[in-house]
């Protein structure tokens, strides 16, 4: 039988949020962050740039480990694909415009560039939801935000509570 409600957050969000300590899944496996910064050779030109703009601060903020690494390449590609795409519509517009073409048939058809960019935009907005950097995503976090800590002897907030 499936689960009922919307697929569980991992803790790191969880804890951006101030989620309850009582919420948090204190078993929740933690994968090692050494070699997250580094993108795999046979990612393209296009997404490393990609990665090289974005991963730095997801890896620095703990959204971005070893395990995530496959996942963030494909948005990463996404993203790549889309721009390349874009500057194809923009170059190459038909007599019918850019987003209209000729079919094999003879009929009009949607440009495959604007197919393709509309693919990649469904896998970004799919995949950057799954690194917190879509902007409904941010809405309910709140890094930096501590109300206690060691020194204080208050509660552990934030990102205290699972580095503790």
């Amino acid at each position: 039988m499936g689960r009922r409600g919307p697929k569980p957050g991992p803790n790191h969000l969880k804890v951006i949020a101030g989620v309850a300590e009582s919420r948090l899944n204190r078993d929740e496996p933690v994968p090692s962050k050494a070699a997250a910064g580094l993108a795999p050779d046979s990612i393209s030109e296009g997404a490393r740039k990609v990665w090289d703009r974005l991963a730095p601060d997801l890896v620095d903020k703990g959204m971005l480990t070893e395990w995530d690494v496959d996942t963030f390449v494909v948005f990463c590609e996404a993203v790549a694909t889309y721009h390349e795409c874009r500057k194809m519509l923009e170059d190459s517009p038909s007599e019918h415009g850019k987003y209209l073409e000729r079919g094999s048939a003879g009929g009009l058809i949607k440009s495959p560039y604007w197919q393709i960019m509309r693919d990649c935009s469904s896998v970004m907005a799919q995949f950057s939801s799954r690194f917190g950097m879509t902007p409904g995503d941010r809405a309910s976090l709140k890094a930096g935000v501590e109300l206690g800590g060691s020194d204080s002897g208050g509660p552990l907030r934030g990102a205290e509570r699972i580095l503790s």
